[in-house]
This record gives C-alpha cells, structure tokens and sequence, in this order.
C-alpha cells in the first residue's frame, strides 16, 4: 500500500480507483461553470509550475448529488503547495500583488480579443473567429493558474497579516482582485457561449449550446474543433454525460481525464458520498457548524432567508433587509444585498471566500463553510448567530 501522499503510476480503471483511495483528499465547493471552463483551469495548470516552481494538487470533479459536481482536491498535495506559498509571501509580500496584476493584464488580452471574435462572428468569418476562441482558451489556461497562485497567496498572507508588516495595501489589492474576477469570468464566458452558438448553427447541428459547454473539456473540444473528434462522437459524448453524470479526473500519472462508465461513477459517488460524510462536523441540538469571518463579539438573532442561487436574489430582495442571508456562497452580484443584512452565513468557503472579504469590509456578522446551513434552515426559520463558536442555533423552525 502506497503512503499518504505518494505518487504511483495509474493505467487500468481498478488502479486509478485503488490510487484514489490510497489519498487523502477534502472537499472544496461545487462546481458552477461548465466542465468547458473547469477543464479549461486544470489544464492551465501546467503553467503553475513554469511561473510559480511547483505544482497544484490533483482535482477530482464528481457528481455526488443532484446539485453541481463538487471540486476534491488531493489534501497531502494542497498542504504542500499551501506551505511553499506561506515561504514566498512570508518572504515577499508583494508577489501576491504582482501576480494580481499579471492575471489582470491577461484578461485586459481576453477581453479584446473578445470584440474581435464578436466581430469575427458578425462579418461571419468562421476561421478568423476559430483561431481567436483557441486563442481565449489559451490564455484563461493561463489565468486559471494565476487564479491558484493568487488564491494561496492570498490565504497565507490573510492568515499570517498579524505577523507581517506594511501588508494592507497589498491585502486591499487582493481583495479587490478577488471581487472582480467572477465579473470578469462572466463576460468572457459571455463570448465564448456567442461562439460554441454560431459553430452549432454552422455546421447545423440541434444541441444546447450551454449543454455542450458544460459536458465538453478543453481537450474534446479542441479535438473537435480540429476534425480530430467528429460531430458524431461529440453529440453522443454530451448525450451520455447528460443522462448519467461523468467524473472529471486531474491525476498527474495518468492521462484519463474523464469517466462516463456508470458503473466507474456510481462506485466513486458512494467512495465520496462516505468520505464526506465522515469529514462533516455532525449537527448537535439544532445547531450548525462552520467558521468564523467575521466577528462582532455578540450574539445575533433573525430570521433566516435562503438563497441557493443569485437569480434568486431580485425576487426575494424585499425580504433580506434586517434577516440573516444563508447562501451557498457569495459572489460579487450579493454585494447589494449583503448590505441589507443583519449576518451571512454560507455553506462553502474559507477566509479568503467572497463572503468572508465583504463581511469583513462591511463589519457584518458572518459564518462561512457550514456545508449543509442552505439545506437545514428554511426562510422565516429563527437563528441565532454565535460567531465567535461558529455556531448557528436554530431558535425555532418556521410553519
């Protein structure tokens, strides 16, 4: 049996099972972008290496229930890379700032190339807009390091802040960094949706353009895109992941990428469902648990109103003013809303989360990585807000 942590060469489906279950691994947050975009960050990657000295841990992307694919990552691995990153900004706090700038100037790139390929797409020239949706694609691989890289540097740097001098300019960079990428994700998502849409009507093919973002990776795409996958084996890819689920696989000894077996799937869902539930904090007396990003040294009472998507947010806007905001996670699109109420509390993140920036910035009470808060607590139901135990009690449910 391989140590925790270890690296062994993978071939056969049993033996990238079996050097699955020869890791530790732990659960990041679901996976709201299509497998396009999340194939797209893994494989940028490779730039982390080539820019930062060390590689990123092993991804798993799995279905483990109705709701998005929840992001595992390899625990050993994530320590590690943790640990190197506390070294450099312990060392120099500014990288975190200059690699915030290479990411930005990267999607200053994305951004033009964005008009041209609209424009490519409008004149209906479809080699000009090909070679410029190849080109995006390359350079969010390339971001998408730069988005790990930032993101451990940042939560080093958050954490260790008391212990380092003249930071806080470089922590408001980063804030601020963080507040605008999802924008940024957004409008070049925008883009890319634009032309995945005019490539479907130009070879006259009948298939959701979203549908086909969310079940393709990178490679398959590219692969398509250059003859190297026909239209035939694309359409049935994306059939298949749509009746059944897939698990996306980011394993550095082996090159499978994607599982589509049902049966490969089911046994890793019930591997991770077990895991999970292993790993969560249980709920004792009506209470639950996650971890504190804000603090105000107080109790806070309210009513709960739950979010579980931000479309959801302009029609129960009149109700979060004075409640307590539960959401699966916050990201930029909250911020008007956070402002109306009285605490947050979320079922995903960390001290760097969205979340837990803006409570800290508006002074709002907040809970962060509960897991499971959007599931137990249901609108109108009174809690009470314990920051500083990272506890929420339920006072009394709503009828």
């Amino acid at each position: 049996m391989p140590t925790k942590g270890a690296s062994i060469p993978i071939s056969s489906k049993q033996k990238i099972f079996d050097y699955i279950k020869s890791q530790k691994w732990f659960f990041g947050v679901r996976a709201d972008e299509s497998l396009l975009f999340y194939s797209a960050k893994t494989s940028g990657y490779d730039y982390i290496r080539q820019e930062y000295g060390m590689s990123f841990a092993e991804t798993i992307l799995i279905p483990l229930r109705k709701s998005s694919p929840i992001r595992v990552f390899n625990l050993v691995q994530a320590k590690k890379f943790h640990a190197f990153s506390y070294e450099k900004i312990y060392k120099n706090p500014k990288i975190l700032s200059d690699f915030v700038n290479k990411d930005n100037a990267v999607y200053k790139k994305i951004a033009v190339k964005g008009k041209k390929m609209l424009l490519a797409i409008k004149k209906n020239d479809y080699d000009q807009s090909l070679n410029i949706f190849n080109e995006i694609l390359s350079l969010y691989e390339k971001s998408s390091a730069y988005f790990i890289i930032i993101f451990s540097l940042g939560l080093k740097l958050t954490e260790n802040s008391h212990d380092l001098k003249n930071v806080n300019k470089i922590l408001k960079v980063h804030d601020a960094w963080r507040n605008s990428v999802a924008f940024k994700e957004e409008a070049m998502g925008e883009n890319l949706f634009y032309f995945i849409s005019y490539l479907i009507k130009n070879k006259n093919l009948r298939i959701d353009p979203l549908l086909l973002m969310k079940s393709l990776t990178i490679n398959e795409v590219r692969a398509w895109l250059s003859g190297k996958l026909t239209d035939k084996e694309a359409l049935k890819k994306i059939s298949s992941r749509k009746n059944h689920g897939f698990v996306f696989l980011n394993l550095k000894n082996d090159k499978r990428e994607i599982i589509d077996d049902l049966a490969e799937i089911k046994e890793m869902q019930k591997y991770f469902l077990k895991l999970d539930k292993e790993t969560n904090k249980p709920n004792i007396a009506n209470k639950i648990f996650g971890q504190a990003a804000y603090d105000p040294k107080k109790l806070i009472r309210g009513k709960a109103i739950i979010i579980k998507d931000k479309s959801e947010l302009i029609t129960k806007n009149h109700l979060i003013d004075g409640k307590i905001l539960v959401a699966i996670q916050t990201t930029p699109h909250f911020i008007p809303y956070m402002k109306k109420a009285k605490a947050i509390i979320t079922d995903e993140g960390g001290i760097t989360c969205h979340a837990a920036i803006v409570s800290r910035e508006l002074k709002i009470p907040c809970i962060i990585g509960t897991k499971n808060a959007t599931s137990i607590l249901k609108d109108g139901d009174l809690v009470e807000v314990d920051v500083s135990q990272g506890a929420v009690k339920i006072l009394k449910k709503h009828k």
